[in-house]
């Protein structure tokens, strides 16, 4: 048998750099994307820093974003080239163009203890974004306050006031913000960082409420009740987002041998909605591991529930940490082989056949999911093949 070698794929030739200036003022969006993108790949460039510059204030969001990555790549980090022309747009009057620049730079400017920190220039930046902290555009306000945490000292308090002023704001996404700045900056097990987050847990906004219950289990030591008492009360929220977040932070923080903890995580795998279920399952199966019994029996009970979904997410968490020598768990899944729903049925036949597989004994379980904690920054920068795909269309 033949077998072809694959070569690898080689890259795409950067273009000339009088074109790529030309296609950074094109007409179509998809082009000035490409152009300012490639742009950042001449290195220390005067002519391509400047249309790099003057891209943060396109209008159209996906050539600023391709510019914010092109001016982190163009220069050293802290390059006074790069961080001069961005801070002059930070005083747009378009309030997209503040948001872009401030953006811009957190990435471009160095973080706290960096060489470049406290020349005058670096004050200018810290001076520029203080005075965004009340602009009268929340999304300005927002890219503020992440701008200010990302380059504060841990427990920066001038930073942590700025940041509890804005959990008062009127929108959502800045109260939320301000959430993730106070997460990011006070030391773990600060009872009173938590103090300050928690009164969030019953904000108006759903994306608010994640962000606090996110924000406790970040902030919280392992085991501390106070912190596993608000997780709890925030499983039973009225939205399935903050209900799957409160769901992970409770398997966070909460220890292997914290019966009333795995009881709630228990019930959450009887929730209406698949998410919660899902988190409820790999919650479980990290904190217990393989051969827990009071966690295999959690899931043992609920075999036969009412709701195909609850009997799903207890075969898929028994899959997991159930293992040969359970002659009884074995003979109960082999039963929803016969489930009146079909999804049931999937997953009785798979839960079946890693039982088998899986030998006696206690062991830790580890997850085999991507890690998607940083959803904000995912997509900022599209890969040169999706580029490529696009000029061939």
């Amino acid at each position: 048998r033949c077998f072809s070698v694959v070569k690898p794929k080689a890259k795409r030739p950067l273009r000339p750099k009088e074109e790529l200036l030309r296609d950074a003022t094109h007409h179509d969006v998809p082009v000035r994307r490409r152009a300012v993108k490639d742009l950042g790949k001449y290195r220390e460039d005067p002519e391509a820093i400047q249309a790099i510059a003057k891209a943060l204030g396109d209008e159209d969001v996906a050539v600023q974003l391709a510019a914010q990555g092109a001016m982190s790549k163009v220069a050293e980090l802290g390059d006074e080239r790069t961080v001069k022309v961005t801070l002059e747009r930070v005083s747009s009057t378009c309030e997209w163009t503040r948001i872009a620049a401030l953006s811009t730079l957190a990435d471009i400017t160095g973080k706290f203890g960096h060489a470049t920190r406290g020349s005058a220039l670096d004050l200018e930046v810290d001076a520029a974004v203080k005075g965004r902290l009340e602009d009268s555009d929340w999304g300005v306000r927002r890219a503020a306050i992440d701008t200010m945490a990302s380059r504060a000292q841990t427990n920066c308090e001038e930073t942590l006031e700025a940041a509890k002023k804005l959990l008062e704001d009127q929108m959502g996404t800045v109260r939320e913000s301000a959430i993730k700045a106070i997460a990011s900056l006070v030391p773990k097990g600060s009872r009173e960082a938590i103090d300050w987050v928690s009164p969030r847990l019953d904000d108006w906004h759903e994306s608010v409420r994640r962000a606090a219950v996110v924000a406790v289990a970040k902030i919280a030591e392992k085991g501390d009740q106070h912190s596993i008492e608000l997780e709890k009360t925030a499983c039973d929220d009225r939205s399935w987002i903050v209900r799957k977040a409160a769901t992970d932070s409770l398997a966070t923080t909460a220890t292997l041998n914290d019966l009333p903890s795995l009881r709630k995580l228990g019930r959450m795998l009887e929730d209406f909605d698949p998410l919660p279920r899902m988190a409820a399952i790999y919650g479980m199966a990290e904190l217990c591991g393989v051969g827990h019994r009071k966690a295999i029996q959690l899931a043992e009970t609920r075999l036969e529930h009412r709701d195909p979904g609850t009997r799903q997410a207890c075969l898929q968490l028994l899959e997991k940490i159930a293992t040969k020598d359970m002659e009884d768990i074995v003979k109960k899944v082999e039963e929803r082989m016969e489930d009146e729903d079909e999804h049931v049925r999937d997953s009785a036949f798979y839960a079946l056949e890693a039982i088998k597989a899986n030998p006696p004994g206690r062991r830790t379980w580890k997850s085999d999911l991507p890690d998607l904690g940083d959803l904000d920054r995912i997509g900022l920068d599209s890969s040169d093949d999706e580029d490529d795909k696009g000029d061939q269309l």
